[in-house]
């Protein structure tokens, strides 16, 4: 019995550390799958190894030995089940066929290894004792190594498809202590074979804990790092308080105090002790396990009494900037707000992210739709898993953008400011210095607090609307009454020119009408029946009086379309060195024997077309020509053409009347005529031009005027795009 009491130890020490893993991980959180699968598998390998200790102690007692070695396998058959159930919960499977084969297999094992079909007799070696393999035994072992095959397997498989670093790292580390566990742990069947060796197996149990409890305390593994915290915290507590009180005892016993004297004095150290104790392991836990010691509640009652009491937003946005920097320990936040009339996020507060690398990822509307969906924090390390999982290849590359844009920017998390479905701004953070993932606390706790600054926000914002309206009231009401003003003497201005329109179409009209009336009355009465050149002067007055007629008519429909939106545009190349030097030939005929000269400057380019629509253009000209005419009694009016840029320039330039900057402003109006107009060319109507921007500004052109003043002619300019 002496030479198997130290091996006896190995499988007692590690199935305290599996058991009281499994129950850590299961307390954490029960109702997860990962959770709940591994701490069953964690109980029947505990169970195991508890089992063969108890063997171990009955080597002399040979019913007590069979009745633990039966103990052992009625929980060592289930561990495949088990097993495999865990790799389904961590690969994200749902139960299969092979789950339900490994079940019914395990209960099936369960009740043979009561038998001595399964195992019989005992095999005692140098370091221990163990029962004999009979053929179901041979069956099951065969049954163990297939689940383990596969395990492993679909484990290395989901290994390979992770693309997520932080994932992957962790993946490695149970798939270490799972491989120690299923490559030194089955070495215990070979006595079962009657093959003697040392016991190492049943350490596999305490490396398996100390590899996965590593991956818990310092890689969120099963997301424990909370748990974790707080349990080495309290457990360093109460051993430093303990080592205290078994000092104090030893030091009563050497000067021979009481044994009450001893209590009383345990008791009043550990009261002293405990609270300091407490916040220097916690600390020590922050640094060495990156453990953020904090409370959810008191953090969202802390700053929901702050925030009350501030309207101010810069104000606002530092303070929660800060509240949650300090909280979750982050080494960067940004907190930027949204403008409701550009639907932008511009940056109101920031604390560590470079702003030369560009914050782009709060204007894609990606983000933003994905975060109203899911109503919660989106984590850079989920998009990896994100893009694996949507079969969408749209939704992969705007994924995949969102991640190159958070990359850029050194994001860890964002999270939207949104109150009553309305985005108010938008939440960004680093990662923490500690270099630990996002817990589920601080998910939570980020989610909670959001909403509340989003209610602030708003309020803020309101807040500042009612403050910039009242103190600018007096001076917004003076500038409403100075629009209104403006508006009155403009509608007074349209109304004028309105009249005057009618007044002047009224004699347009009247003035052909009585041509042709008083012509036609004394060709019917006979009075030129002898005379055939009046006869034929009065048929061209009535002709040119006609064509006034048809002119004004189609002016005023030409201005009905432009204003109701029903005239037409239909664009083909148009050479406009060939349009304008034809529309100059035209116009040469309307001159009237006046000394006048109409030039075309000739360019040399060759290559000057535009798209458009010929008939407006050719409108628009003629319209800016003849004006040019009329109002030229004596010198010149020359066209020219030429490149400007990315576009072609048409230059009329005359030596007439000229205009001052009133008219120039009024040029293009509608009804608007200068007074050279009224004065010397009382026939117009004031339309040709309007009509002429019109129709210029349909082409993406403008057309515009200069004057030196009265009497020193004018320019006008149109452009087209080439």
């Amino acid at each position: 019995m002496d030479q198997l009491t130290l091996p006896a130890i190995y499988p007692l020490i590690s199935a305290l550390c599996v058991f009281f893993l499994g129950l850590f991980v299961f307390i954490k959180n029960p109702k997860k799958p990962l959770n709940f699968t591994f701490s069953l598998h964690a109980l029947s390998i505990s169970l195991w190894l508890f089992g063969t200790f108890m063997m171990f102690l009955n080597v002399d007692n040979y019913d007590m030995a069979i009745f633990w070695d039966r103990f052992i396998y009625g929980s060592v058959v289930f561990i495949p089940a088990f097993m495999y159930h865990f790799c389904l919960a961590l690969t994200e499977r749902r139960p299969n066929k092979l789950l339900y084969i490994a079940y019914a297999l395990s209960i099936i094992f369960f009740f043979l290894s009561r038998t001595d079909y399964f195992v019989y007799d005992l095999f005692v070696y140098e370091w221990g004792v163990h029962t004999k393999a009979a053929f179901f035994h041979h069956i099951f072992l065969l049954y163990f190594t297939s689940y383990v095959v596969i395990w492993f397997f679909d484990v290395y498989r989901y290994y390979k498809e992770l693309s997520s670093p932080f994932l992957k790292y962790q993946a490695k580390y149970f798939f270490a202590a799972f491989l120690i566990l299923f490559t030194i742990g089955p070495t215990a069947y070979l006595p079962a074979y009657g093959i003697s060796i040392y016991p190492f197996s049943y350490l596999s149990g305490l490396v398996f804990s100390i590899i996965l409890a590593y991956a818990i305390l310092k890689h969120r593994f099963m997301d424990t790092t909370v748990a974790t915290g707080k349990v080495v915290t309290y457990l360093l507590t109460f051993l430093t308080i303990g080592f205290f009180g078994y000092a104090v005892s030893v030091l009563s016993s050497t000067f021979n105090i009481s044994q009450s004297y001893q209590v009383i004095s345990s008791a009043v150290l550990a009261g002293i002790l405990f609270k300091p104790l407490f916040v220097a392991y916690e600390n020590f836990s922050s640094r060495y396990l990156y453990y953020s010691f904090y409370s959810s509640q008191k953090i969202l009652e802390e700053l929901s009494g702050k925030l009350t009491k501030i309207l101010d937003i810069d104000e606002l946005a530092d303070l929660t900037t800060k509240t949650i920097m300090d909280t979750m320990k982050l080494d960067r936040a940004v907190i930027l707000l949204r403008d409701e009339e550009t639907g932008k996020f511009d940056i109101k507060r920031n604390f560590g992210f470079k702003e030369e690398n560009g914050i782009s990822l709060v204007t894609d509307n990606f983000l933003t739709k994905h975060l109203k969906k899911t109503d919660k924090p989106l984590i850079y390390e989920e998009l990896s898993l994100m893009i694996s999982s949507t079969d969408k290849e749209m939704e992969k590359r705007e994924i995949r953008k969102l991640q190159e844009n958070m990359k850029r920017i050194e994001a860890s998390l964002c999270n939207l400011l949104i109150t009553k479905e309305k985005v108010v701004g938008m939440i960004v953070l680093g990662e923490k210095k500690s270099k630990d993932p996002y817990t589920d606390q601080d998910v939570k706790l980020i989610d909670s607090l959001c909403k509340q600054i989003s209610v602030s926000v708003l309020n803020a914002k309101l807040y500042s609307q009612v403050e910039d309206l009242k103190n600018n009231l007096e001076e917004r009401v003076e500038e409403q009454v100075k629009e209104l003003k403006k508006a009155y003497k403009k509608l007074q201005r349209i109304d004028k020119a309105k009249t005057e329109f009618m007044s002047i179409v009224s004699h347009q009209l009247r003035t052909p009408l009585s041509i042709i009336k008083g012509h036609l009355s004394m060709v019917t009465e006979g009075v030129y029946d002898d005379d055939e050149g009046k006869k034929k002067k009065i048929l061209q007055d009535v002709y040119d009086s006609n064509e006034r007629l048809i002119t004004l008519v189609n002016d005023v429909l030409n201005i009905s379309r432009i204003q109701s939106g029903r005239v037409e545009i239909s664009k083909e190349e148009v050479d406009m060195k060939e349009v304008t030097k034809k529309i100059v030939e035209k116009m040469k005929g309307s001159l009237n024997g006046k000394d006048v000269k109409l030039i075309f400057e000739n360019p040399k380019e060759e290559n000057l077309k535009t798209k458009a629509d010929s008939s407006k253009i050719e409108n628009a000209l003629i319209n800016l020509i003849d004006n040019a005419i009329k109002y030229t009694n004596q010198g010149e009016v020359r066209v020219s053409l030429r490149k400007e840029e990315d576009s072609l320039l048409v230059e009329i330039k005359d030596t007439g009347e000229g205009m001052n900057k009133e008219e120039i402003e009024k040029l293009f109006e509608t009804f608007s005529r200068g007074d050279a107009g009224k004065k010397h060319w009382i026939q117009g109507a004031g339309l040709g031009l309007y009509i002429a921007r019109q129709f210029i500004e349909m082409h993406d052109g403008k057309v515009w005027a200069d004057s030196q003043g009265k009497g020193k002619g004018s320019q006008f300019y149109v452009t087209l795009p080439l």
